[in-house]
């Protein structure tokens, strides 16, 4: 896995991280609220870096990324539609497919709206949450209305215990060592005014509608962050999705069920 820097439209660096085959279809991975690169470790060492040119950005405030001072950075479409635009341009990224896992999927969604279709190939939308704020509440499973509040609040410690009871329900401890811990404290160095920018914002995904490209939903049928009716409303919102619904598994499928994800994905992204 190599690591590159791409600068923002406002300055903010982001960093980007690269595997694969070089010259394979690029897919481009966007991590979940909280996250980085790290959530897709599996793919990076599985079948689809034999096969494709994997791609993993770390979101504005997470990872290695840069963490802007002012929320205003985190809070509207334009600067994350924007980041995946830098990426894309730095990167040279044709034909690509675009991977959005739930926080991601907003922030997919996002580029769509400011940017429509061009050099899209198609997107993968995996238990994705591309409807935020009051849209987003007939969706949020009871790991979501349990852990975000706390992750939001003014104490440490309840941040620091949603932020570990959000990694076990996101399934991230289900590999070996210490891996729930790393990923609870990439959450806790989103700076809580970043934080509570992305989870204050509206948007009700309407932009998805005009998605005239193939696209993907993934979504475990057990997903206790974001209700499967999610991918019914992007099956009915997207003009050319295909479901898998994968049952006994919760919200983080790639982590959960690899292979079958891996297999599903490498499918579709031969057939676009």
């Amino acid at each position: 896995m190599t690591l590159h820097q791409v600068t923002a439209g406002d300055g903010t660096l982001l960093a980007m991280a690269e595997g694969g085959v070089p010259h394979g279809r690029p897919l481009l991975f966007l991590h979940g609220f909280g996250q980085s690169h790290r959530a897709f470790r599996v793919q990076f060492a599985g079948p689809l870096a034999r096969e494709f040119r994997l791609l993993a950005l770390d979101l504005r405030g997470h990872g290695r990324s840069g963490r802007p001072e002012d929320p205003a950075a985190y809070g509207d479409g334009p600067h994350w539609g924007g980041d995946v635009m830098a990426v894309r341009r730095a990167l040279g990224l044709a034909d690509v497919i675009l991977v959005g896992w739930s926080y991601g999927g907003a922030v997919l969604a996002d580029h769509v709206a400011a940017y429509g279709t061009e050099g899209i190939a198609g997107a993968v939308f995996v238990g994705a949450c591309p409807r935020l704020g009051k849209a987003a509440a007939p969706y949020l499973g009871p790991a979501a209305k349990a852990y975000f509040p706390p992750l939001l609040s003014d104490d440490p410690a309840a941040q620091a215990a949603g932020a570990r009871a959000l990694a076990q329900a996101l399934a991230l401890g289900e590999t070996p060592g210490d891996e729930a811990e790393t990923a609870a404290a990439d959450t806790l160095s989103v700076p809580l005014a970043a934080r509570r920018a992305m989870m204050g914002r509206q948007m009700d995904g309407a932009a998805l509608a005009s998605f005239d490209r193939p696209a993907l939903v993934v979504h475990g049928g057990a997903d206790p962050v974001i209700l499967p009716a999610m991918a019914d409303w992007l099956a009915e919102t997207l003009p050319q999705a295909r479901v898998h619904l994968y049952e006994g598994v919760g919200h983080a499928p790639f982590i959960e069920a690899p292979r079958r994800f891996d297999a599903d994905v490498a499918a579709f992204a031969r057939q676009v």
